[in-house]
């Protein structure tokens, strides 16, 4: 669920208790949509405030680390120059509404102590982040806002007005009697209770009314809501999907939990929630671009084979112009077909031959012989780029399967750096730096006999791993005839079991795109009968001499 107001008020109440006085360190933006206040704490330390104004807007502390861009945005430049060096003076929520103010004090351009406020507003389309001056005026907003798209603008220079207020009853102002009014009018149902008072999502009125009943239980339940203080609360719906609250909702089934504080939920909750979608985000183009081009590469190696396969009736020709040439003597000029005999048939057939009646008959067998010929030089050539263009093709289905698999933004931005090399991906602007080469750290496992196996994350750790990091005798495995991680068992003179062996290969398994299946086939051979050929992209090798093992996809177990 989004946040509603009473979540809200209960992190707004514990981010004032635990950031009051704190001192802002840093400010950094991983993401278009995201502010982390990396700040000072005295009782907790170095802390991080994540604000969100995008998809799953929110603020709380987090635990996360982000992978921040080369060149800050804009904005964050901004607010580092505003915000850098200041204290928090408090957290608020106005007006009950789904914002939170950020109160802080810091230097001006003047050298003089002022206050301003870092507002996140947490309503939907209306979501942004606003950083207001001292006089009340906007100095920068995440989002702005013009007055033909809204009736209230933000943006820069302008006066921060508050979000317009619902025309109905607050929950928090409206007396008692008003407030059994609301209720006996919504005659019980959820959907008018919220319509009726502003303050309160569709989910909260449905508790309200499955714990009221009437009327009067449901005004009891919303004046003991409105006076007692939030508390985060973690469900498991039996669907698998999680849920939170800022208390126990009654009329929602599985398994509620009490977290000990709402910075804590929130972090936990988006964190699997987002993750996805966020490495889908900085994904989504080269996975599009390279569809793009597998897409392409199994055309032309379509066409390529059907044009080999004509190229491979060439025998015919020359036949046909043998047959032409043998019987010269029998064959007029101007004669557009002829019946000859089939010499290269024991039964002798007789065989009809169509010809140019413009030619000769030399000249006929001579064009054949001609067709013949090219056909015979576009084999070969097509015979290589068929070998060439599927090599092509398995290196970027490889590609599509470590993006698929990549599991945080690191490993994204090498394989990006990958495909920069390959020349399937435009560098970056000159003048941008470089991003330092990532470390090089494969996945790592033990098996029977307390063996190592190391299995790479992309291309450029399987190229490492087969051909500079593994001895000649160590074992390499890799799932046959589809993408997959190499895996390398290293034996450093030993002699792994049966057992230490289907457990390498298992692992390979179950880092390729068959590891949905019950049984996978691993080829595995001696590292020294895996070559690179000449040429070849990263990650691609031919192995000879080997075995294969046909396993369950699955990991060493502890």
């Amino acid at each position: 669920m989004a946040l509603d107001s009473f979540v809200i008020g209960g992190l707004a109440e514990e981010l004032h208790r635990r950031l009051e006085n704190a001192r802002v360190d840093k400010v950094t933006m991983p993401r278009r949509d995201r502010v982390i206040l990396h700040l000072r704490t005295r009782d907790e330390g170095n802390v991080r405030l994540l604000l969100c104004a995008g998809n799953g807007a929110r603020v709380h502390l987090t635990r996360e680390k982000f992978d921040n861009p080369e060149t800050p945005p804009m904005l964050c430049m901004l607010l580092r120059k505003q915000m850098a060096g200041g204290r928090i003076l408090s957290v608020t929520q106005p007006q009950h509404e789904r914002m939170v103010d950020i109160k802080f004090s810091a230097v001006d351009e003047l050298g003089v102590i002022a206050e301003k406020h870092l507002i996140c507003e947490m309503m939907g389309r209306m979501t942004n982040l606003i950083l207001v001056g001292p006089q009340g005026h906007i100095v920068a907003c995440m989002h702005p806002v013009d007055h033909e798209s809204s009736p209230r603008a933000v943006q820069p220079g302008l006066l921060y007005r508050l979000p317009p207020r619902q025309e109905k009853p607050s929950l928090w102002d409206v007396s008692p009697e008003t407030l059994l009014a609301v209720c006996e009018e919504a005659q019980g149902d959820a959907g008018r209770l919220c319509d009726g008072l502003a303050g309160l999502s569709p989910q909260m009125a449905r508790e309200m009314v499955h714990r009221g009943g009437d009327a009067q239980g449901i005004c009891r339940q919303l004046l003991q809501l409105r006076e007692t203080a939030p508390q985060p609360w973690h469900v498991r719906r039996e669907n698998g999907k999680n849920d939170f609250a800022s208390m126990e909702m009654t009329h929602i089934g599985g398994s509620w939990e009490r977290y000990g504080d709402f910075c804590s939920l929130l972090d936990d909750f988006y964190r699997e929630q987002t993750r996805a979608q966020d490495l889908k985000n900085l994904s989504g183009a080269m996975e599009r671009s390279m569809t793009t081009v597998k897409k392409r590469l199994e055309r032309k190696l379509a066409g390529q084979r059907q044009e080999l396969q004509t190229a491979e009736e060439r025998e015919k020709l020359k036949r046909t112009a043998d047959l032409i040439t043998a019987n010269l003597y029998a064959i007029k000029s101007g004669d557009k077909s002829v019946v000859l005999t089939d010499y290269f048939d024991p039964e002798l057939p007789q065989v009809k031959v169509e010809l140019d009646p413009l030619l000769s008959p030399q000249e006929n067998a001579q064009r054949l012989f001609g067709k013949y010929t090219r056909l015979k030089r576009a084999e070969e050539a097509l015979t290589r780029q068929i070998e060439l263009g599927q090599q092509e093709l398995e290196y970027v289905e490889n590609v599509l399967y470590t993006l698929a698999a990549a599991q945080d933004a690191s490993q994204i931005r090498e394989i990006r750096e990958e495909l920069i090399q390959a020349g399937y991906v435009k560098p970056e602007e000159k003048g941008k730096r470089k991003p330092k080469p990532l470390a090089y750290a494969p996945r790592q496992f033990t098996v029977e006999g307390g063996f190592t196996v190391l299995c790479g994350r992309n291309n450029r750790e399987n190229d490492e791993l087969t051909h500079r990091r593994a001895g000649k005798n160590d074992i390499w495995f890799h799932a046959r005839n589809v993408p997959g991680s190499h895996a390398v068992l290293f034996t450093e003179g030993g002699e792994p079991s049966d057992e230490a062996l289907r457990q390498a290969a298992s692992i390979a398994a179950y880092y390729s795109s068959a590891a949905n299946q019950p049984r996978v086939p691993v080829d595995y051979t001696l590292v020294r009968r895996v070559k690179k050929p000449q040429g070849a992209k990263a990650g691609m090798v031919n192995y000879f001499e080997f075995k294969t093992a046909l396993v369950e996809p699955e990991l060493p177990k502890e």
